[in-house]
């Protein structure tokens, strides 16, 4: 990096510092040691601010977010889905960041065709010079082919790739300032947190990745005449161009456009909804970002997606988890929602009394439903789960916040267009059809053939495995690396990690043992197959049942 830029770099992060001041959030610098890195005149204003610290609203944040740029814009929005860092007015606040700018002129728009596609005159028949939607990282134009299509062209602003990777730099730096300095920087593990928002970041600046994702779900949804995707034009996108096929439609922030054409907004909000679940349920790859302007009706049955640089990814084992933890609460089943959070992974750092916790999550399930799945709060569940993160410094998977914001937000959209809509009533009834349709033998089939691939077939290493610890240690070269906590919780886990690892040798010796008899030179039974083997191999399968069964349940 040259002195010119070093210099540059100084003088941003003094002016992201010095905003934050001048915001209001002079105590947030002072909590996590930059009140060094503030400009000198801003500095006095540190402790005046501190004091505003109990009555500041968390909009102050936002805007501080907004006049600092997209890489904070963004960085905003990756806050939003951490309540293990912010309490839920922040969350709330950074759910609300807009990012609104001033278009690129026409003559920034030409260059960056040039230089991605070549010049426009060459491809376009017409090309409209003022842009539909315009915001920080890039702005969108609609065009006509050469060939007569009708398209949409998104471009990126020229340069914001090497701001957003020198604001990138700069966070990190203050990161690390940050974590030298303040116990709680260091509690939190901001520079980890940082980096890894930044290869998120860094990876939704790529068009073609963003390409990528809606020819997914184009394909996704082949045949199913409720949903159009645009299709992409890929001789014409690039990393900083994307280009798609123009359709047609009312957007669905456009309600009074929708009234005005007569169309039965029940319906366009059960199609919205039935069909955004799709994504979900059937599909496991879903729009994270669902709101009212990336939704186009095309008529009251047909319904288009856009926008898809936020992806959420399901696997089908989350998606169990998520249907386990929601029917669990509204069914008030304890033991079953709570084995979903174990099995999500959210109770593993659990650092304060489970048995708060545990009364606190009961109070929850007892009041954020009044009965059933149907009448299950969905914008209330969302809230109380992140107040209970927050209050208990748990993280919860990107993929689960994820989705319940992208619910929220579809639950919102239909209850806008139809007070009376029961967003509930649709999911319950979609969730039923999922339930009988993963219940035809085909499917199931399906399900078993993954199963055995997953967890069966990997068995067949397990005599090459054993072979190669038996000579391992026949030659003594078998080594074990312990690190020992002396804890008194980790004394009741050593006891039973001993316990499984002495009844797993017994085991396998058995197993090893009955294998020799077997090929031994006994007098054969059972079709040249050694009673003793035979023995040793039922016992020890008997043993190693019993061992996996605990070993489950503990």
């Amino acid at each position: 990096m040259g002195l010119k830029q070093q210099y540059r770099n100084i003088r941003r992060r003094q002016q992201i510092v010095g905003v934050l001041i001048k915001n209001g959030l002079g105590y947030v610098v002072q909590r996590f040691g930059l009140t060094g890195l503030a400009p000198v005149a801003s500095r006095r204003d540190v402790m005046s601010s501190r004091k505003e610290a109990h009555y500041l609203m968390a909009d102050k944040l936002r805007k501080t977010m907004e006049e600092l740029g997209p890489t904070f814009i963004k960085l905003g929005q990756v806050l939003s889905t951490r309540p293990d860092l912010l309490p839920p007015p922040y969350i709330e606040q950074m759910e609300r960041l807009q990012d609104k700018v001033p278009p690129m002129s026409y003559e920034e728009v030409v260059q960056q065709l040039i230089k991605e596609l070549g010049h426009p005159d060459d491809i376009f028949e017409e090309f409209n010079c003022q842009p539909l939607a315009a915001a920080s990282i890039g702005q969108v134009h609609r065009a006509r082919l050469k060939s007569g299509e009708k398209v949409i062209v998104k471009i990126q602003r020229p340069g914001i790739e090497r701001q957003v990777e020198n604001d990138l730099q700069i966070l990190l730096t203050l990161a690390r300032f940050s974590e030298s300095r303040s116990n709680e920087a260091k509690r939190l593990n901001v520079v980890a947190m940082i980096e890894d928002y930044a290869k998120m970041f860094l990876r939704e600046l790529d068009y073609a990745r963003e390409a990528r994702s809606t020819e997914i779900i184009y394909n996704n949804f082949a045949g199913d005449d409720r949903v159009v995707i645009p299709r992409v034009y890929w001789e014409y996108t690039t990393g900083k161009i994307l280009t798609e096929e123009y359709i047609e439609g009312v957007k669905l922030n456009d309600m009074e456009e929708i009234k005005r054409r007569g169309w039965n907004v029940r319906n366009i909000s059960r199609l919205g909804t039935e069909t955004f679940l799709s994504q979900i349920v059937f599909h496991g790859f879903f729009q994270a970002d669902p709101h009212p302007g990336n939704i186009i009706i095309v008529n009251e049955n047909t319904i288009c997606f856009i926008d898809f640089g936020e992806i959420g990814t399901l696997t089908e084992s989350r998606l169990i988890n998520i249907g386990e933890l929601i029917l669990g609460i509204s069914k008030k089943d304890m033991e079953r929602a709570m084995a979903a959070l174990h099995s999500m992974g959210i109770l593993d750092k659990l650092n304060q009394n489970p048995e708060d916790f545990l009364e606190d999550f009961s109070d929850m399930v007892m009041n954020v439903s009044t009965g059933g799945l149907g009448k299950l709060d969905m914008n209330r569940l969302r809230k109380d789960i992140m107040t209970l993160a927050y209050n208990y410094q748990l993280k919860l998977p990107a993929y689960l916040t994820s989705l319940m914001k992208a619910l929220i937000t579809v639950e919102g959209v239909g209850k806008k267009l139809d007070p009376s809509y029961d967003f509930m009533d649709t999911a319950t009834k979609l969730a039923n059809k999922v339930y009988q349709e993963r219940l035809k033998p085909e499917n199931v089939y399906k399900h078993l053939n993954r199963r055995y691939y997953r967890d069966v077939k990997p068995l067949g290493s397990l005599p090459h495995d054993f072979h190669d610890i038996i000579k391992a240690t026949s030659r003594g070269n078998l080594q074990l690396n312990i690190k020992v906590d002396l804890s008194e919780k980790s004394h009741h886990k050593m006891g039973q990690l001993v316990s499984r690892l002495s009844s797993s040798l017994i085991i396998t010796g058995g197993l090893i043992g009955s294998s020799l008899i077997v090929h031994g030179s006994h007098p054969d039974i059972l079709e040249q197959y050694s009673v003793f083997g035979v023995a040793g191999f039922a016992l020890a399968g008997i043993g190693l049942l019993i061992f996996l069964i605990s070993s489950m349940r503990s």
